[in-house]
Parts: structure tokens; C-alpha cells; sequence
């Protein structure tokens, strides 16, 4: 799922957000976001479309004037990004959720969001690193700042994330420490009991399969994932087999299968 400019969600569109989860009624306001931004270096609003008229703005007008003046845009890095649904407009509805990172939620039902995404300029490269990087960055310095996030969630992978956790994790790997991949990606086991990861496709172009044979110890098996993940986020992809031996002396095959989707791993 991907926010789309009018601070709706829409299925197969091209701006993926990370959406901050609040009780109902307690979004931020703008005043609450400078306030935020203020104790968050290099992050400034860029535009305020209270504060202008949007027709003379250079990104988009049609859309973000339809959006009307419940947003804002904030530069990061030299970088812009959409902050959507704040107050006192109406939030984004909270996404499906299929994965809990070190937060227990029944249910989002009772919750509204407010969503961080590229800007128009960059939307069509949301895939590069650097601007996940940024979009991450920002969204956990968000995080921090406001007041009252109740959970972090990562539509694309389906993922719920304890607010500091996402913090701790995301400021862990931008200052040279392992990716996220626990809140960033879903993983799950089949019915054959292969473990499948959900949310690689976006940063790779595939997913993850690990054949059951390697998933007799589904904790092992979940950690080995992880470890895969390290060596493949911001790298090129595997264009060929290729042995991968972990620090215990196991020893992999790792495949790609691009008409599947699938970046296979088995034991060599």
C-alpha cells in the first residue's frame, strides 16, 4: 500500500510512505511539526501551503492543491518529502498490519495516521537508497520528537514497529550498523515450511525464499534471513549462484529466479 498526494491510500501507486500511528484525536498540528523540526538537524518545512498559494508552487499544484492545507513539505538532506494528514484535517486511515516488531497491537481500528513521503520530485526514484535512507532517517527523528506516536508502520511490508525500537534500529544502520530488516520487512513460513520474506521486493526487486530444509529451527532460520538481508540491501543483486557460509560454518547456495520474483537460499 502507497500514499497517494491527496493524503488518501491507494493500492499500485508510486509514493511509499511510512505512517506514523496516533489515538484518535491526536495527530500534530504544523505547530506541532516546526516545534519537532526545530530539535532535528538539517530538516526545515520547505513549503506551507497555509502559508502560500499552491498554484505558484513548482511541485505538482493540481495535486497538492487537492489535498488542501493539511500537510506539509520538509526538506531533509536536500531532499523533499510530504508530511500528510496532519491536524485538524482529517488523519489517513491506519494500514493492514501483518507483523509486530516489539509492539503488541490487537487492532488499529481506533487509530489515525499521518504519513511521511517522497516528494513529487523524487517519487519515481523511492527506490534509491539514499532517499531510504533520508525518508527513514526523518521518519525516525519524527518519531522522537512528536509526541504521542503510538506505533510506526511500513505499509509496503505490512510491518507495525515500537516506536523507539524503529528509532533505535534506523539510527543503528544510517550511522553504519546493520538495515533494519526487522520492522522494514514481514517474514513469514508456508505450508512447506520454507521461510518467505515480504517487503525485500521494494529494495531489491525480489523476495526472499529459504527452502524448508534450512528451516527445521524456525528462530535460526528467521536470524539467518536477517543476516541474508545484510548482504543484499544496497548492493547489486545476484546475478548468479553464489555460496554464502555463515559464521557457524554452514555453508548456502543463494539463486535468483526472476521470473518467480524469488531470490532462493538452500543448503549447498
Amino acid at each position: 500500500m502507497t500514499v497517494d498526494a491527496q493524503g488518501g491510500d491507494q493500492d499500485g501507486g508510486t509514493r511509499p510512505g511510512l505512517m506514523l500511528i496516533f489515538d484518535r484525536g491526536q495527530r500534530p498540528d504544523r505547530a506541532a511539526v516546526a516545534a519537532a523540526l526545530a530539535t532535528i538537524p538539517r530538516a526545515v518545512v520547505s513549503h506551507d501551503p497555509a502559508q502560500a498559494d499552491p498554484a505558484h508552487h513548482v511541485a505538482d499544484p493540481p495535486q497538492r492543491a487537492a489535498a488542501g492545507e493539511d500537510w506539509l513539505e520538509l526538506l531533509a538532506d536536500g531532499l523533499t518529502f510530504d508530511l500528510l494528514g496532519l491536524s485538524p484535517g482529517p488523519g489517513l486511515s491506519a494500514p493492514e498490519v501483518a507483523y509486530r516488531y516489539n509492539c503488541d497491537i490487537d487492532s488499529l481500528l481506533d487509530s489515525e495516521a499521518i504519513a511521511l513521503v517522497p516528494g513529487p520530485h523524487i517519487a519515481q526514484g523511492a527506490h534509491a537508497l539514499p532517499i531510504i535512507r533520508t525518508l527513514l532517517g526523518l521518519g525516525a527523528a519524527l518519531t522522537d520528537a512528536l509526541e504521542g506516536v503510538q506505533t510506526v508502520c511500513w505499509p509496503l511490508a505490512r510491518t507495525a514497529i515500537a516506536p523507539r525500537f524503529f528509532a533505535r534500529t534506523v539510527d543503528a544502520w544510517l550511522g553504519g550498523g546493520p538495515f533494519p530488516a526487522l520492522g522494514m520487512l514481514g517474514f513469514d513460513f508456508d505450508e512447506q515450511g520454507g521461510l518467505r520474506s515480504e517487503g525485500l521486493r521494494f529494495f531489491i526487486g525480489c523476495e526472499l525464499a529459504i527452502d524448508p530444509a534450512a528451516c527445521r529451527d524456525r528462530l535460526a532460520a528467521t536470524r539467518l534471513a536477517v543476516r541474508i538481508v545484510q548482504e543484499l540491501v544496497g548492493y547489486p543483486r545476484p546475478d548468479g549462484p553464489q555460496k554464502f557460509t555463515t559464521e557457524g560454518g554452514e555453508v548456502f547456495t543463494l539463486e535468483t529466479d526472476l521470473p518467480m520474483g524469488l531470490l532462493k537460499l538452500r543448503p549447498a
